[in-house]
């Protein structure tokens, strides 16, 4: 077994942990953490794969008077009385400014018809967690400085919970052994979950007093599995609010926090949200084997309003540069992804090889949008008579690029749901999109390519038929 396993290998040991050890044991305070533990494995071994140095830190300083204001800030808010329909969970990876107006494109849908209906809804936005109007954005308090706070008071906090819970958190060393059998080391993510358990506790429990205070009565996350959200989901269970989950990308068999979840308990979990809403039926399938015995969690089919209100022209966007730089070419868009450094060897001998009636258009992941990536993106490029675009393509919206694509390259990137939306046929070239993907290519209108030929038989195919 390789120390880094892959996704497919990864679940398949996390399955035999669910069949062979008692997860019900893995109760604090009558709050079953097994979901906290088999995302902080997962996602803690997926993080060895890549390059965090490459990625996008958006951490902040906080002085006391900041801090002072911030609490001062949050006095007064709470003070008026503000009541809150709905609150959205999201993330600056989410959002988009066009024509000063800032759209999410996960919540999308939902926002745009919840303020047509006057609606009384908000985000916070945990980049900055800052909690914000709708229609344009606008701060109106922010909580950076109280979950600052309880991470602090989370680290001695974390002592009571150990010790207070010491029979449970045994288990920990337990999956220690069992995966150390299996050449992994997992040492260092398993040492920490005693102090997520400890932070998400205490933001739940002020959570819960700010759910109550706005009387809120629907939670709807952009992405269930962080350690806020999971905190947030908590105070939202115990104030008997509604939490939904609504699909941002791939939702594959052989993703963490979605698929072969093998032991769902029965009565379910308080960490995971209430609805699973989710772009197509092949999700809803998966979702439904891993959760579909569990009596707190649910699935449903919904859609995706953000690519349908591009499709219909909905969204007012200015192409210009886009169509100026796309005209008279076959454009292939290249999805990029954090978990592989840089770009395919063969990927890039198929750049170089292509013709001048080709233009690139090469998209780094929003999470790869620093200068350190950029120019290794870019001084990685092999010399070709095809244009290439890098900056114009990972800066404008993915559905005003899709718009003038013909043919879509990735590795696994969930970029290939989009892509099939506006009918552009994508080619996956890497294994693991096999195992993300698998018998969903044909519906995605994909196929697998693993090396340059490949491709190029495919672009040349393309620029025939177009030209």
């Amino acid at each position: 077994m390789k120390t880094h396993p892959d996704n497919k290998e990864l679940l398949k040991i996390i399955n035999e942990i669910e069949d062979q050890f008692d997860l019900s044991k893995l109760n604090v305070r009558n709050i079953n953490i097994w979901p906290l533990v088999r995302i902080s494995i997962c996602f803690g071994l997926i993080a060895n794969r890549y390059n965090v140095g490459t990625f996008v830190n958006e951490k902040k300083g906080k002085t006391i008077l900041s801090f002072i204001s911030d609490i001062i800030s949050l006095k007064k808010f709470l003070s008026k009385k503000p009541k809150i329909n709905t609150l959205h969970t999201t993330h600056n990876l989410y959002l988009f400014n066009i024509n000063n107006k800032i759209y999410d494109r996960v919540h999308f849908g939902n926002e745009f018809t919840e303020i047509q209906n006057n609606s009384k809804i908000k985000r916070i936005n945990f980049s900055d967690f800052s909690i914000n109007y709708i229609d344009n954005n606008k701060s109106i308090t922010n909580l950076y400085s109280i979950f600052l706070f309880y991470k602090i008071i989370s680290v001695p906090y974390s002592l009571f919970i150990f010790f207070g819970n010491f029979i449970t958190f045994i288990n920990l060393f337990y999956f220690y052994r069992f995966l150390k059998k299996k050449h992994i080391s997992a040492i260092n993510i398993l040492f920490k979950i005693p102090f997520k358990v400890s932070y998400i506790f205490l933001i739940s429990g002020f959570m819960k007093y700010f759910f109550k205070k706005c009387e809120i009565k629907l939670l709807r996350h952009a992405n269930y599995y962080s350690l806020d959200s999971m905190a947030m989901t908590l105070a939202a269970r115990r104030c008997n609010i509604e939490i939904e989950n609504i699909q941002h990308g791939s939702q594959s068999k052989d993703h963490p926090a979605f698929g072969r979840w093998n032991a769902a308990q029965k009565d379910g979990y308080d960490l995971l949200p209430s609805m699973f809403s989710c772009w197509d039926k092949e999700s809803v399938t998966i979702l439904k084997q891993s959760f579909g015995s569990s009596a707190k969690q649910s699935v449903r089919l919904s859609k995706y309003s953000w690519v349908d209100a591009w499709k219909n022209n909905e969204i007012q966007y200015n192409f210009d540069e886009i169509k100026s730089f796309s005209r008279g070419k076959f454009n292939i868009l290249l999805t990029l992804q954090p978990s592989i450094e840089g770009i395919q060897d063969f990927v890039l001998d198929t750049i170089k090889e292509t013709s001048e009636d080709v233009c690139w258009w090469i998209r780094l992941h929003p999470r790869q949008l620093t200068k350190q990536t950029i120019t290794y993106i870019k001084n990685s490029l092999p010399q070709t008579t095809s244009k290439i675009s890098v900056d114009l393509a990972s800066e404008s919206p993915l559905p005003a690029i899709l718009s003038v694509t013909d043919l879509h390259i990735t590795a696994f990137s969930s970029s290939v749901y989009e892509a099939s939306l506006f009918n552009v046929p994508s080619l996956i070239t890497h294994k693991m999109g096999i195992d993300y993907y698998g018998q969903n290519l044909k519906n995605l209108n994909a196929s697998y390519c693993n090396n340059c030929d490949l491709i190029l038989e495919n672009i040349k195919n393309g620029v025939k038929s177009k030209f």
